[in-house]
């Protein structure tokens, strides 16, 4: 028995209205989406404003950073930047920031004067000096001048004069030893030593001794009763208190000018 027309038409029907009405709801949505999405940018303005307006620097992130002291490996060196951007700022604009931090007074680093030394034999005098400035002015001791020869061997000789010209600071000793030269033993009349040990003599240089070249030092004197008088072998004593403003100022290098 063949079905009746009627049994389909039915469903047909059915689904023709489910989607008629699918696509009247579908674009009033899109319709109603349309109009309210000004009104929803207008409710939702105060919370992106707020937003915005949140520092960068919130308890979480200054908490998660560490400061370049806890950042530094264990060796770490001597002298350490104070602050990480020092560390890290080029040249220029460290430059920029030594100038506009120095005072009105002081004088940029690359005209700064520098600290010399000048000795006055004939005044007894020593002078610390930073450019035409005197910063320090002491009483010394210099060579006594008279010559010592070698009995063994007279064509060897020491003049003990303290020399004239330029020179320069070479080297700074704190509690120096000093390893007494032949002629300190010949002066006594004592053998010459062979032995390093027995030419070792600690204390008579005081708590400092500046060299300057050829075995000439500035250092303590034995006796201050003596200073300012020529009584050295060619050392240039000082006070006790002198030598250490002299040692603790003037760095390696200073000239020093004997005239």
């Amino acid at each position: 028995m063949a079905p009746d027309n009627r049994d389909l038409q039915f469903p047909r029907k059915t689904f023709e209205t489910i989607r008629t009405t699918g696509s009247i709801v579908f674009w009033a949505a899109v319709a109603w989406g349309v109009l309210m999405l000004p009104l929803l940018v207008v409710l939702a303005s105060p919370f992106l404003n707020s937003a915005r307006s949140i520092p960068l620097t919130t308890p979480f992130l200054q908490t998660s950073q560490s400061s370049p002291q806890e950042s530094l490996p264990y060796d770490k060196p001597t002298h350490m930047p104070q602050t990480l951007s020092q560390e890290i700022e080029s040249p220029s604009s460290q430059t920029h920031q030594t100038d506009s931090n120095r005072s009105p007074n002081q004088k940029p680093a690359s005209t700064q004067a520098k600290i010399s030394i000048l000795v006055d034999i004939s005044r007894h005098r020593l002078f610390v000096k930073e450019g035409d400035h005197i910063l320090h002015e002491a009483i010394a001791s210099t060579g006594r001048g008279n010559i010592l020869a070698d009995p063994r061997n007279p064509e060897r000789t020491w003049t003990f004069e303290t020399p004239k010209g330029t020179f320069a600071i070479e080297s700074k000793l704190e509690k120096p030893v000093w390893i007494r030269p032949d002629w300190a033993f010949i002066e006594q009349g004592d053998p010459v030593p062979d032995k390093m040990a027995d030419r070792l003599k600690p204390g008579v240089l005081g708590r400092y001794a500046l060299g300057f070249g050829n075995g000439y030092f500035i250092h303590g004197a034995l006796y201050s009763n003596l200073l300012g008088q020529d009584v050295t072998h060619g050392c240039i004593q000082l006070h006790p208190k002198d030598l250490q403003f002299v040692f603790e100022t003037v760095p390696l290098g200073t000239p020093i000018i004997i005239i």
